[in-house]
């Protein structure tokens, strides 16, 4: 992969503003970077896309990626180079951007110490480590700290030719400490400057608006209203045409509302109502799983005081069936068995000696939390959260109390049981028996069935993909090729999930749940845009598929480099080790 001309193709989506098309491009060219097994161009997209979701407020998904760059850094043995350095770096200002300030300031401190033992010369890194302490140091109340990391920035990036987007950046964050002290001259020369460097860039910059903003603030604490909202509102556009409505847009609209609040109290308000909307759009939604760990912290204390003497053996969490076990859950998810409920696990002995009562206690429990009424057992969905049995929890899914003893017993469970049986979250269980049982289920299939999984699902792809799908083509057989294409996508993710020896959900889950794998999690894009492409045009997506799959098989230890057709490495996966 030219990476620079990717790099290139992605700044030209940012300068004419298709902001809606920068994730999916970078998400598409990492997974082909993986398929090629460039890790140089995955690192160098990792790096971009993390920068890209911190900037629009994904902080979460900056991390992920951010662990994943970190992962690969390691797995080539870059620990302790400058790339792991520079990546830790990223992950410091994420951490910084998601308000985890101590976090960050630790981190940013690790990364200095680095750079000193690799004895970093390169004045931009240098610069930017700086700059963001000192961000660190401000988000954290302590300004006077935060002017100093400044001042020692801002002369290493004046230093540096062609560095006036450095300069202009420096100084906008030294004004905005310099406003939080009271040094209004100070902080308005700093910003004009900056603002005069940022117009003056031959592109436009993300980080203008937040010196323009500032300049709003200084005109407002100086008393001159009109001017700080005309520079609130000129923010305002350069933050969504670079960004979109992103959470600074949302405080900067605070802002103006506050600017407004004498002179135009209607669109001052009209301007907080945008503000809670936008904050709420951006506001990631309270998953299944949280909740119930919420709601179990809240009710612990109450529910568990009268059984003191068993606390020890009692084991809670939430595992099992529901889109919220798996982490699957949306907002269609919450107009059925939604709310607030968690698992109570007790050993036979304590089940028959106190599960009735604590059944009837946690009933008992508040009937809303959170907002949210809370889970009550259904008709048609059975009891799925409150006090159950560890051996008849499992006998639900395993259709045993214990584990399978043989090749047979595992074949006869329907694997999306096997799925619901191993999601999920166990809160505490200081015993260990239900985790005992959980964990070796969790380890998977023994060898001979996962080498039969496996080469079954990859013989199958090669058959529907490689094999049907262009034959049906060729025939003028579309109905047959779509059920090609249809069952090609279905064996892929179920190749994907032996090669993360994962169960593979209930359909509606199947393709969902490649994108929450460890290993081809990027393939999942691939496959959601293979099951909207024509199946007159589906060969190419199907043969990129095929070799991500293939790739892996091999790196696995399954396979030996050769044909590119799937049914020519079925007899290696067979066979035994």
């Amino acid at each position: 992969m030219d990476i620079q001309q990717v790099l290139q193709q992605l700044d030209s989506l940012f300068q004419r503003g298709a902001y809606d098309q920068v994730e999916a491009f970078m998400l598409d060219h990492i997974a082909r970077a993986e398929a090629e097994g460039d890790k140089g161009a995955v690192l160098s997209l990792l790096n971009e896309l993390m920068g890209y979701y911190r900037s629009t407020s994904r902080f979460k998904d900056s991390l992920a990626a951010a662990s994943k760059a970190l992962g690969l850094l390691e797995e080539l043995g870059l620990k302790n180079s400058l790339h792991y350095a520079t990546t830790l770096l990223n992950v410091a200002t994420a951490w910084r951007a998601d308000g985890q300030f101590q976090r960050a300031i630790e981190l940013f401190e690790e990364v200095g110490r680095m750079f000193l033992a690799l004895g970093v010369q390169d004045a931009f890194l240098v610069a930017t480590l700086y700059n963001n302490l000192a961000l660190a140091w401000q988000e954290a109340g302590d300004h006077a700290r935060a002017i100093q990391f400044l001042e020692a920035a801002l002369p290493i990036s004046r230093s540096n030719p062609g560095a006036e987007h450095d300069v202009a950046v420096s100084l906008t964050n030294l004004a905005q400490s310099r406003v939080r002290l009271g040094q209004l001259a100070e902080a308005r020369a700093a910003l004009e400057e900056a603002d005069r460097l940022f117009a003056a860039l031959p592109r436009p910059s993300g980080h203008h608006a937040a010196a323009i903003a500032a300049l709003g603030e200084v005109c407002f604490k100086e008393g001159n209203a009109s001017e700080a909202a005309a520079l609130y509102e000129r923010a305002l556009r350069e933050i969504e045409a670079r960004f979109g409505k992103n959470q600074p847009y949302a405080d900067m609209l605070e802002s103006l509302a506050l600017v407004l609040e004498a002179s135009d109290p209607a669109r001052s308000a009209a301007c907080k109502r945008e503000a809670q909307q936008v904050a709420a759009a951006l506001r990631p939604q309270l998953k299944g799983l949280e909740l119930a760990r919420q709601y179990y912290e809240a009710m612990r204390g109450s529910l568990l005081a009268d059984y003191a003497p068993i606390a020890h053996r009692i084991a809670v969490g939430l595992v099992g069936h529901g889109s919220e076990c798996f982490g699957f859950d949306d907002e269609q998810s919450r107009d059925h068995d939604f709310g607030p409920g968690f698992c109570i696990w007790l050993t036979d002995e304590d089940y028959a000696a106190v599960g009735r009562q604590m059944q009837a206690d946690y009933e008992r429990l508040p009937p809303e939390f959170a907002g949210f009424p809370a889970r009550r057992p259904g008709r048609r969905s059975g009891q799925r959260v409150g006090v159950f049995s560890i051996s008849g929890f499992y006998r639900e899914f395993l259709g045993a109390a214990e584990l399978p003893q043989s090749e047979a017993d595992w074949l006869q469970i329907p694997e999306p049981l096997l799925a619901c049986a191993t999601n999920g979250e166990v809160f505490s269980d200081p015993a260990g028996e239900f985790s005992r049982i959980r964990a070796a289920l969790a380890a998977y299939y023994p060898d001979g069935i996962l080498r039969r999984k496996l080469a079954q699902a990859v013989a199958k792809m090669a058959q529907s993909g490689q094999y049907n799908l262009p034959r049906a083509l060729t025939r003028g057989e579309p109905a047959a090729a779509l059920m090609a294409q249809a069952e090609f996508i279905r064996q892929a993710c179920a190749a994907i999930h032996v090669l993360n020896r994962r169960y593979t959900p209930a359909d509606k889950w199947l393709v969902r749940s490649v994108g929450s794998l460890p290993k081809l999690a990027a393939l999942h894009g691939r496959l959601t845009q293979l099951a909207q492409t024509l199946a007159a045009e589906a060969t190419p997506l199907v043969e990129e598929i095929c070799a991500a799959v293939l790739q892996e098989v091999i790196a696995q230890g399954f396979s030996q480099p050769g044909e590119a057709y799937l049914e020519a490495h079925v007899d290696s996966i067979l066979a035994n080790p």
